[in-house]
Order: structure tokens, then sequence, then C-alpha cells
């Protein structure tokens, strides 16, 4: 699993020994330290710890291109940091992720987020014409 605050740069060098060293996977990303773009400026105000769901999303997004456009199909990606609603998971499908994961987006969806997040899928896959969410991943426009 890796982090949003790495440069891009590492993320390069990540992705590159992760092959050489046969690995079958990335999770892209983790937590972010940065307070970046939130409304209570600092450690101070909500103490150290990592920040999830929309504050990593484009980050989190931007790191999964890079990673696809880097390793193709060589790792599995799984994608992960605010992913909230079916349109974002199918966005990161569409740039590279095998499998996302959600958290925050569990946490404040409830018990049916994950039934709204296939649902969702399930639906976009048939009207894209897709025979399977594999023929999916990756398939969308390069940024």
């Amino acid at each position: 699993k890796i982090a949003p605050d790495l440069s891009d740069d590492d993320v390069d060098e990540i992705a590159d020994l992760a092959v050489e060293l046969g690995l079958a996977g990335i999770v892209a990303t983790n937590t972010t330290i940065s307070r970046e773009g939130l409304l209570t400026p600092g450690v101070a105000e909500l103490g150290a710890g990592g920040v999830s769901g929309a504050p990593v999303a484009a980050r989190s997004l931007e790191i999964l291109r890079r990673l696809h456009k880097r390793v193709g199909d060589q790792l599995v990606l799984i994608s992960v940091g605010g992913i909230e609603t079916a349109d974002d998971a199918w966005e990161r499908i569409l740039a590279g992720a095998s499998l996302v994961q959600g958290y925050t987006g569990f946490i404040y969806g409830g018990g049916l987020w994950a039934k709204h997040i296939h649902d969702g899928v399930a639906a976009k896959l048939k009207a894209g014409g897709f025979a399977s969410l594999a023929d999916a991943v990756g398939s969308g426009p390069s940024p």
C-alpha cells in the first residue's frame, strides 16, 4: 500500500521495483498526512494521523493512472481513497483498477454502500457493452 504523499518519481520507482520483485499488486493509496484543502488548518486541531476519503480522491486517482501507465497489466492495481459512489468506482476501473476498496465511503454510505457500488458498476458494464469487469479495467481515456 502506497501513500498519496509520495512524489511521482517515488511512485515510478515503487512500480518498477514491484514488477522486478514479482509482486502481485499495489494498493494505491493509503491515507495522507497532508491537511491541504481542509477547513480545519492543522494537526493541532485534528491531531496526528492520516486523512482519508474525499480529500485524497484526486491524488489517489492520479497515482492510479500513473501506475497503470507504467505497469499495465503486470500488477493488480487496487484503488483506494475517496471512493464514495459507483461513478467513483467506475472511474477507477477505467483508469486501471482491478479492485476497489472503500472505508470512509462505506462508513458514510451505510450498510448498503457495497450493493450500490456493485449495482452501479454492473449497470455501467452493461451500458458500455463490456463482457466482463476485466474488459473494462484500464479501458478509459488516458489523461
